[in-house]
């Protein structure tokens, strides 16, 4: 399989929205709750970017999507997890807005979908149990697991090691 190419310019946080797909259908009733199942693996999210370019970036972008117009590639977002990932990314917009301030500064606004990361639901779980665990203090409970192994191991072994 061949690598995909990667879109090397981060969207800019204004401008920057999306709706996460999701893999269950809902089924509404008059009276009582909703029935739901899983009705696909790997949803599909809508993303709206907008780059904000200065002119190389500008020249690099329009390069981009000209090259990979209606082809798959990486994007580096922010989307499902607390940090940036690469996600396999398709342009959906009929049209590209852009707007330029001056001849320095271009500002692109497009639309695409954005195929989801697999689901690892024993690390899902372990992040509930560990949130509800330390009342939502999930960094205080990482930083004593950090501290036990970085420092307060190797002190305790610092005789052995000698």
């Amino acid at each position: 399989m061949t690598e995909l190419p990667k879109m090397m310019l981060k969207p800019h946080r204004n401008g920057y929205a999306f709706s996460l797909g999701r893999s269950s259908i809902t089924t509404q009733y008059t009276a009582g709750m909703p029935r739901q199942r899983r009705s696909q693996v790997g949803a599909i999210h809508q993303l709206q970017a907008t780059y904000k370019c200065r002119r190389s970036q500008y020249q690099y972008l329009m390069a981009f999507l000209r090259v990979y117009e209606a082809k798959p590639f990486l994007a580096y977002l922010l989307l499902d997890d607390i940090n940036h990932q690469w996600y396999e990314c398709r342009i959906v917009s009929d049209r590209i807005d852009v707007s330029a301030l001056g001849d320095q500064i271009f500002t692109v606004s497009l639309s695409m979908v954005v195929k989801s990361k697999s689901v690892n639901t024993e690390a899902d779980e372990s992040l509930i149990a560990i949130y509800e665990m330390t009342d939502g203090q999930i960094d205080a409970f990482f930083n004593h697991l950090e501290k036990l192994v970085n420092e307060d191991l190797p002190d305790a072994l610092g005789s052995l090691n000698a």
